[in-house]
């Protein structure tokens, strides 16, 4: 199972909505790509990060961390389970001066054995 969770265009940090991708068991593993397509600004930074909260509005643990872009790029990270919470989001910083902005696609999926 795998799900986009993030196209767009940014130019401030914030966080995805939460979405229903399941629980990551034992013999299985959790995937994500990250890849930048556009950016712009002076010294542009793009910081994301994969969580997970057993419920929508509830707390969210980080779970994948992908290495700070700061220009066009292409990331795939992986964990192995068990990550009982069901609900996962994407959280993105910005940094920068002069208007930085970062159009960026987020996967994250759940390989079954």
């Amino acid at each position: 199972r795998g799900v986009l969770m993030h196209n767009a265009n940014r130019t401030t940090s914030s966080n995805g909505t939460g979405v229903q991708l399941g629980a990551v068991g034992a013999a299985q593993t959790l995937y994500a790509a990250l890849h930048v397509l556009v950016f712009g600004g002076t010294n542009p930074t793009l910081n994301v990060t994969v969580k997970n909260s057993a419920t929508q509005g509830g707390a969210y643990t980080t779970r994948l961390t992908f290495t700070q872009a700061t220009g066009l790029t292409s990331e795939w990270v992986s964990a192995a389970g068990a990550l009982a919470d069901t609900w996962w989001r994407i959280d993105w910083t910005i940094g920068g001066t002069a208007s930085p902005n970062f159009t960026f696609v987020v996967t994250v999926g759940i390989q079954t054995p």
